[in-house]
Parts: C-alpha cells; sequence; structure tokens
C-alpha cells in the first residue's frame, strides 16, 4: 500500500544521498544517525487539535522504538483550551511544554514538525524555528532544505505516523500501557480529523489504519475523549453566536465578541454547531482575543475553495485551511484594545464586526 503519488517532497541532504528512500526509511535513518542522549523536539501547531497531539505521541513512540537513548519534548505554543483536548491529554498521559516566541532550541538536535509546516505564521504564530523534519496533511508547502519533507493529501498526519511505524515493522502490544497509549492517540486523531472517516479528505489508508489501531486502543479512554463534558460558558456563547449571526442564502457569519484566551475554542465549538443548522453550508464564527481576531470557517460546499477565501479574507501568512475546515490568527495592530475600557471595546468591535461580516459575505455569498 504504497502511497509515493501522495508525498510532494521526500528528499534526504547530506553524504548519505543514495538512491531513493521510503519516507519511513529515511525517518528511521535520521534518528538512528543521531548521538545517543540526543535531545529532539516535536513541534505542533500552537492550539493543537487531536490529529497533532495523536501524531505528536506516535512520532515520539516511533523514535523510542528506532532509539531508546534519545529525548523527547513535544512543544506548542498556546493554549490547549478545548476541553476535549484537555481530556485527551490528560487521559493519555501527554507530557507537553509550552514555550513563548523567545524560546531558545540550540540545546535540540533535531527539530520536528508534525501536523503543521510553517513557522512564524499561520496555525504556528508564536514559534519561529526551522524544522528539520515536516510531517504533515495540510495544504502548506514551504520552501527550504530539509531532512524530510512528508506532505501528503489524507486525511489526518495521524495516518502518516501510523504508516512509519507499521511499515517499519513495529507492531502494538495489547500488554504495553504505552503502546496502549500510543494507538489510543494514533486512532483518535484519525477518527477526529476525518469526522469518523466520513469527511471530504478521507482517503483509503486512513480507514486502513484507522482499522488497524482498533485493536490496540482503549475503548475506555475513547469514549471518555469522546463524551468530554462541555463546559458552561459554550452554552452562554451559543446565545452570543445567535445574537450576532447574519445569514445570507446558505452562509451563517457571526460574531463572539471579546473572549478569553482560555475560551478560544468556543469559536471552532459554535462554527461546528452551526453547519449543523437547516440550509446552512457554510459557517464563519469569530472572536477578538487580545490582540488578534481569531476565525473559524466550516463548509460543506464543494464549490468553495477554503483555504482560497481563507487567503482572501484574512491573509495567506495568518491562515489556512484544509478540506471543509479552515481557521485565521490576524493581529489587530492599532485597533487592538490597550486596556478594558468598554465604551473603546464597543466601538473595535463595532468596526471590526461589520468590516469583516461584509468582507466575508463578499467573498463567498456575492453580496
Amino acid at each position: 500500500m504504497k502511497q509515493t503519488d501522495d508525498i510532494k517532497t521526500v528528499k534526504q541532504e547530506g553524504a548519505a544521498k543514495t538512491e531513493d528512500l521510503a519516507p519511513e526509511e529515511i525517518f528511521s535513518n535520521i534518528i538512528t544517525s543521531l548521538d545517543k542522549g540526543s535531545k529532539i523536539a516535536i513541534i505542533m501547531q500552537d492550539n493543537p487539535d487531536p490529529d497533532a497531539l495523536g501524531s505528536a505521541c506516535g512520532i515520539s513512540y516511533l523514535i523510542k522504538k528506532i532509539s531508546s537513548g534519545h529525548s523527547v519534548q513535544i512543544i506548542h505554543g498556546g493554549d490547549v483550551s478545548h476541553p476535549q483536548n484537555r481530556t485527551m491529554v490528560n487521559l493519555l498521559n501527554i507530557d507537553l511544554k509550552r514555550v513563548n516566541g523567545s524560546y531558545n532550541f540550540s540545546e535540540f538536535n533535531l527539530i520536528i514538525f508534525v501536523d503543521v509546516a510553517s513557522s512564524g505564521q499561520k496555525n504556528l504564530q508564536t514559534i519561529e524555528v526551522k524544522p528539520n523534519i515536516i510531517i504533515d496533511h495540510h495544504e502548506d508547502n514551504p520552501n527550504g532544505d530539509f531532512l524530510l519533507k512528508d506532505i501528503r493529501a489524507v486525511g489526518a498526519t495521524a495516518t502518516i505516523v501510523a504508516d512509519y511505524i507499521f511499515k517499519l515493522g513495529y507492531e502494538f502490544s495489547e500488554e504495553s500501557e504505552d503502546d496502549v497509549l500510543a494507538a489510543s492517540a494514533l486512532f483518535y486523531g484519525i477518527e477526529n480529523d476525518t469526522g469518523n472517516l466520513v469527511s471530504e479528505n478521507t482517503k483509503q489508508i486512513d480507514i486502513d489504519y484507522f482499522l488497524r489501531l482498533l485493536k490496540y486502543m482503549d475503548m475506555n479512554i475513547i469514549t471518555n475523549v469522546r463524551d468530554y463534558p462541555i463546559p458552561r460558558y459554550f452554552f452562554e456563547l451559543e446565545e452570543v453566536a445567535n445574537k450576532n449571526r447574519q445569514i445570507e442564502g446558505s452562509v451563517l457569519v457571526t460574531g463572539l465578541e471579546f473572549l478569553k484566551p482560555e475560551r478560544r475554542d468556543g469559536i471552532p465549538y459554535i462554527a461546528d454547531k452551526f453547519l449543523r443548522m437547516e440550509g446552512i453550508e457554510t459557517v464563519i464564527a469569530f472572536a477578538i482575543i487580545g490582540e488578534d481576531l481569531i476565525a473559524s470557517l466550516r463548509t460543506t460546499n464543494k464549490a468553495i475553495n477554503l483555504n482560497a477565501v481563507c487567503h482572501g479574507i484574512f491573509g495567506e501568512t495568518y491562515s489556512g485551511a484544509k478540506q471543509g475546515a479552515g481557521g485565521a490568527k490576524v493581529p489587530l495592530g492599532l485597533m487592538a484594545p490597550q486596556n478594558n475600557d468598554k465604551e473603546v471595546q464597543t466601538l473595535v468591535w463595532e468596526a471590526v464586526s461589520h468590516k469583516l461580516k461584509a468582507d466575508i459575505l463578499n467573498k463567498i455569498a456575492g453580496k
């Protein structure tokens, strides 16, 4: 089940250049070539979702299988604010380290990006560092000399990581807690990012590894992650979203006004929920958090190129999308309210909301 047609770039740099190797072989060679005790950073997007978390867990697990003498740290720059993602981190014992933009990565011998390809922009804005390895499935293909760049048009990055593990000959054991946790993380990453295998971007390889991981994962953990407790403020945000919503044809736009950083994940929650409204095919939900405008975009309309829509409205540097789902984080600059003065906040919100709704409806609905 070789997927080389989906691999945009896979190359190995340096003296070891010989015949073409499969990406998992290149990855294994890189890890085994490191000195014992090397430090490896696995970097995810600022606000990691289940696919990012599952992929990072899987890569960490694989590194330890290839060579147990290395130190591995999973890193992100923002918040794990969605209650489902926090539940996943807690139940799967995922050891995360949050860093800021001034963090010095010079202590690491190898830097791996998973479920993200570019730093300093889009969904990884808080960290600027050049990766040695990129493993991702989003519509982003940065230029540069990388030891390995494996970007595939599949449903989940966790699928690519599972592909590495199984093709390198490693099998999970139901008797090992570490194996079960890693398999569960990868399983849920695939399930979540493919919409339980029914989203438009799901490929056969996603289905194959989902089924293969099924017998190793812990159903108790997965059930608890699926049935995470919904915070009360999510229901409060629904009231705000309904009050501020504007509908043109099958497009719904709504603003959630000013949110605290820890409530950031109410935005995609509202976007997902409103997409289920009868007659609605496209939803854009947005809010102001700190000095940034944060937006989540969802669509079931196959005629809409959501990545192009994101770039057209929010700019390529600050936004991106895969099939059916997108997001943006745009600095407000001088428009950002510098204090909690209610009058100033109201003026800023009215100006930003009015312009953004007009831009969105003009871009998508042609109004």
